[in-house]
C-alpha cells in the first residue's frame, strides 16, 4: 500500500517486468491478494497484454473488499474502493482482463482454521468494535439514512 498513485503506479513498473517471449501467444491467469482501487490490477493486465498475452484472468484469493479497514490499511473511505461502487463485471471491464473471479466468504471459511477468529470487516461490514452512527457516515462507511 502506498500513498498516492503515482508511487503505486512507479512500483508496479519497477516490479513487474515482463518477457514477452514467454507470455506472447499465451493464455495468462493472474492470481492476486485483493483489488483495492482497481489501479493497480488494470495496470497488471494492461503490461501483460503489451507483452503480447491472448488472454488475461484474474483470480482474487479474497472476496470483494466492499468496506474501509481501520486497522492498519490506508482505505478512509467506501468511495475509494472500486467493489464498493462496482459489480464485478463492472470491475472486469475497468482492469479489461478476460474473466475475474473472487473466492467467497464461505471459501475463506473453508480454507482458514475455524479455531481462529478473523477481521472480515473489510469484506461484510462487520467490524469487531463498532462505530458510532454518525462516525460511520462520516467515515463513509454506509450512505446516510
Amino acid at each position: 500500500i502506498q500513498p498516492s498513485q503515482t508511487i503505486r503506479q512507479l512500483g508496479i513498473r519497477l516490479k513487474l517486468n515482463p518477457l514477452k517471449e514467454t507470455i506472447e501467444g499465451k493464455r495468462l491467469i493472474v492470481v492476486d491478494d485483493s483489488i483495492v482501487r482497481g489501479n493497480t490490477s488494470r495496470k497488471i493486465v494492461s503490461i501483460l497484454r503489451a507483452a503480447g498475452a491472448k488472454e488475461v484472468h484474474m483470480r482474487i484469493s479474497s472476496p470483494p473488499t466492499l468496506f474501509p479497514c481501520f486497522y492498519g490499511i490506508d482505505t478512509p473511505t467506501r468511495q475509494e474502493l472500486i467493489a464498493s461502487t462496482h459489480s464485478i463485471e463492472e470491475i472486469r471491464k475497468y482492469i479489461t482482463a478476460d474473466t475475474i473471479g473472487y473466492i467467497s466468504m464461505d471459501g475463506i471459511q473453508k480454507v482458514v482454521p475455524h479455531r481462529m477468529n478473523y477481521c472480515s470487516a473489510c469484506f461484510d461490514g462487520e467490524y469487531p468494535v463498532p462505530f458510532p452512527g454518525e462516525k460511520m457516515v462520516q467515515l463513509g462507511l454506509f450512505d446516510k439514512e
